[in-house]
Order: structure tokens, then C-alpha cells, then sequence
């Protein structure tokens, strides 16, 4: 009888090898997400699965007959295991405290602690700017981490595993002194960063500020005709006084109908005032939108302006 060998084909064998560099070349595309200072919880997690099926699915072709000897094998590989490195990276681990810290400093907004908002957006910003520093591109004049660095990165990954923020963080809880001992240790810029927000907070209770470069009295209502306009009744009055002596029908600025409702929608516009870039916030009362205009600072010169969208339907 006529043996029938197991062998592959040199054709077969090729199919199989270019299918590992495929998933390898993928693996390491996809590990760039893991560099970049800004992904996302999202982001992070996206890679990391997509990384770890690329090695599931490297080790299963391996495993078949000749794929492991083949001559491009190693340099298949040398992709798969650049994206292992990246996976775990400390400035991966970062991310991931980055991302928790993002979700951790949302919450505490919504229970307006203004300590725990001011601690978690420090603790995000500093994981950012080492995973930045990461990186190693010297036509960038990124030089990667320096002695410096790794030390700043693992008193990070203390501190957020003092907050909770890391999978060890509840030995890290049960050994730390409580949180108004750690309060006290917090650099003196955070706490004043936390009172500041927390006096901005009460000043926003009146509702929007007024435009008025002379005037900046909250509780203003939105205007007709004036655009992006926010006047209180003081300054309605002045602002038609001085149309009116230029020719215009009188009463001309008057509060839209409506006024400023409590249960309205708001679309605060932040932008940079001296280059490119924007970003919007829906608010759902004129005091969080006032409040988001004054605290919210994407950009080092950051202007802003308050829309009313719409009464909620709610």
C-alpha cells in the first residue's frame, strides 16, 4: 500500500507562515495604542485582547508540522513579541490607572468631592505625561524614561493603589493610614486646586455669569439678538440704553422666552483662544454649565461660551 505522508506541502507550510506573520504584523500594529499617552480605557483594553488572541492564535500555528523550523518564523515572531513587550510595559500600567483614575475623577464629580476630582485628575495627568516620556523617538526629542522616571512611575503605581485604583488596591487600602492622614500629605498645590474648585462651585449656585466685561454677576439670562450673550437686568438695561442712542428700536435686547430654565439643556463650548481646538459639554442646569465653564481647562488659554439648547424633555 501506498503511504500517504503527513508532511505539508511547501505551499501549505508558506499559507501557514505568512498567516503567523499576518497576525504577528497586526499584534504589533495594534501595541501602539498601548504607547500613546491619550488611549482610552477602551483603548487599553482593545489592545491588550487583541494581543493576547494574536499570541493564542501564534502558539496554535506553531504547533502544526515545519511552521516552527521555517526560516521566516523568527522574524514573524519578532513582531509578536514587540506587541508582548509593549502589552507590559509599566507605561501600559499606567494607562490602565490613567483610565481608572478618568472614571474614578467623573464620579467623584457627580458627588461633588472636590478633593477626590482634583487627586484623580493629578494622579491621570502625571501617568499620561510618563507614558509620553515612554516613547523613544529621538526625531521627536522623546528620550525615554530615565532613572528619575521609573522611580516617579512606581510611586504613581503606590499611590494609585492607595486610592483603589489598581487590582492590589485593597492590601493597599488595609496598610495606608486613613484618607484624612493622606489628605495631609498631599502636596499643597492639590489642596489648593480642590478649595478653589469648591469656591466655584458656591459662585455657580446663582446660575450663568454675565458677559459683560464690566459687570461678571451670576444669575444672567440668555439674550435675544446679541449673540453668545448672557446679561443680568442691570445690564439689559444698558445694553438697550446704547442701541437705542445708535438708532435701534428700542428694547431691542430682552431675555429669550423661556428665560433660563432649571431643567434646560446647555452646551458649554470650550476652546483654544490663541490656536486650533474645541471641545463641547452638555449640561443639563445653568449652575453645572456655569460651573464647567469655570473649572474645565483643556487648553492653556482656554475661552468658552454657554448655548441654550433646549428645554429637557424629561
Amino acid at each position: 500500500m501506498t503511504q500517504v505522508s503527513t508532511l505539508p506541502t511547501a505551499a501549505e507550510l508558506d499559507r501557514q507562515v505568512h498567516r503567523l506573520y499576518a497576525i504577528a504584523r497586526r499584534a504589533r500594529t495594534v501595541a501602539g495604542i498601548l504607547a500613546h499617552p491619550q488611549a482610552t480605557g477602551d483603548g487599553v483594553e482593545y489592545a491588550t485582547s487583541r494581543i493576547l488572541r494574536a499570541r493564542s492564535a501564534a502558539r496554535r500555528l506553531l504547533a502544526l508540522p515545519g511552521v516552527a523550523d521555517h526560516e521566516e518564523t523568527p522574524y514573524a515572531l519578532s513582531f509578536l513579541t514587540a506587541a508582548e513587550r509593549q502589552l507590559n510595559a509599566p507605561s501600559t500600567g499606567l494607562l490602565r490607572i490613567a483610565a481608572a483614575a478618568r472614571k474614578a475623577a467623573d464620579r467623584a464629580d457627580a458627588a461633588d468631592d472636590d478633593f477626590r476630582v482634583v487627586a484623580f485628575r493629578d494622579i491621570e495627568e502625571r501617568c499620561r505625561l510618563l507614558v509620553d516620556a515612554a516613547v523613544l523617538e529621538p526625531v521627536l526629542g522623546r528620550r525615554g524614561w530615565n532613572a528619575r522616571d521609573r522611580a516617579a512611575s512606581d510611586a504613581l503605581q503606590q499611590q494609585a493603589a492607595r486610592w483603589g485604583l489598581t487590582k492590589d488596591a485593597d492590601s493597599a487600602r488595609r496598610a495606608a493610614p486613613s484618607l484624612a492622614a493622606f489628605a495631609q500629605a498631599v502636596s499643597a498645590h492639590l489642596s489648593q486646586q480642590a478649595a478653589a474648585r469648591a469656591a466655584a462651585r458656591t459662585r455657580c449656585a446663582a446660575g450663568i455669569r454675565c458677559t459683560e466685561s464690566t459687570c461678571l454677576a451670576y444669575g444672567a439670562v440668555k439674550v435675544t439678538y446679541l449673540v453668545d450673550s448672557w446679561l443680568c437686568a442691570d445690564c439689559i438695561k444698558a445694553a438697550n440704553t446704547r442701541l437705542t442712542a445708535e438708532g435701534r428700536v428700542p428694547d431691542t435686547v430682552r431675555p429669550v422666552p423661556g428665560g433660563t430654565p432649571e431643567n434646560g439643556r446647555y452646551t458649554v463650548r470650550l476652546y483654544n483662544a490663541i490656536g486650533r481646538g474645541a471641545r463641547s459639554v452638555e449640561c443639563s442646569s445653568p449652575q453645572r454649565a456655569q460651573f464647567i465653564a469655570e473649572t474645565e481647562r483643556p487648553f492653556n488659554n482656554t475661552g468658552y461660551t454657554i448655548q441654550l439648547v433646549a428645554p429637557s424633555q424629561d
